[in-house]
C-alpha cells in the first residue's frame, strides 16, 4: 500500500482470504511467528499494519471501486488516443481480464529515453520503473541469475513507459498528456 499504488496507506499490505487455515498462518508470520507472548512456533517476520495505516487504508479501501473506475477511465482515453501511433505497442489489455491499471505502459520500439524526457520536460509525470531487469540487478547476479536471458523481460526494461493514469488525473489532464505523447511520439518516426 504504497503511497502510487492503487490503494494507499503510506505503507504496508494486506491479505484477503476465505481459507482459514491459511488466515492462521499469515497471523502467525506477521507478528515473529509468535501464538502468545513469546511462544514462538514458526519462523515469522514484524509485517504488523500500523494502526493509523490500517484505518488510512480501510477507508482507502471503501473508495476501491471508485479509484479503479477512475483508472480504468484515463487508461481507455489514452489508449484510444496514443495506441494506434507508429512504433507504440499498448499490451495490457486482454480481452480475457480486467485491468486495474496500476500502470498504464506502452512499449516503444525506438527513442524511449528521448521521449521520456520530452514528457517530463512538458511537465508529464512518464517513468521508467524498472530500467534493469530484475534477475541483472546486483544481487540475483551475485546469486547466479544474471546469467540467465529473460529476452521480454530484457526488452521491456529498454522499451517500456509509463505514463500517468490515476485517479486524480482529470480528464483535461488526461487530454494534455495524450497531446505531449503525441508530441514526443513524432521523434519516433
Amino acid at each position: 500500500m504504497y503511497a502510487t499504488k492503487v490503494v494507499t496507506s503510506g505503507e504496508g499490505g494486506a491479505i484477503s482470504t476465505d481459507d482459514d487455515e491459511l488466515a492462521e498462518k499469515l497471523r502467525l508470520v506477521r507478528n515473529h511467528g509468535m501464538v502468545h507472548g513469546y511462544d514462538t512456533r514458526v519462523l515469522g517476520f514484524n509485517y504488523r499494519l500500523p494502526e493509523i495505516s490500517a484505518a488510512i487504508a480501510s477507508v482507502q479501501m471503501d473508495k476501491l471501486d471508485g479509484f479503479l473506475r477512475a483508472r480504468a477511465r484515463n487508461a481507455k482515453f489514452l489508449t484510444e488516443r496514443v495506441s494506434s501511433t507508429p512504433g507504440v505497442e499498448f499490451t495490457q489489455n486482454a480481452e480475457d481480464r480486467t485491468h486495474v491499471y496500476y500502470l498504464y505502459t506502452l512499449h516503444l520500439k525506438k527513442k524511449r529515453d528521448q521521449v521520456m524526457q520530452a514528457l517530463n520536460a512538458a511537465g508529464v509525470g512518464a517513468a521508467v520503473y524498472w530500467k534493469i531487469p530484475v534477475h541483472k540487478a546486483p544481487l540475483y547476479v551475485k546469486l547466479g541469475y544474471g546469467k540467465k536471458t529473460l529476452r521480454q523481460t530484457e526488452d521491456a526494461a529498454r522499451h517500456v513507459i509509463s505514463l500517468p493514469v490515476h485517479p486524480g488525473v482529470s480528464l483535461p489532464d488526461m487530454q494534455r498528456v495524450a497531446d505531449e505523447f503525441l508530441k514526443a511520439a513524432r521523434m519516433l518516426a
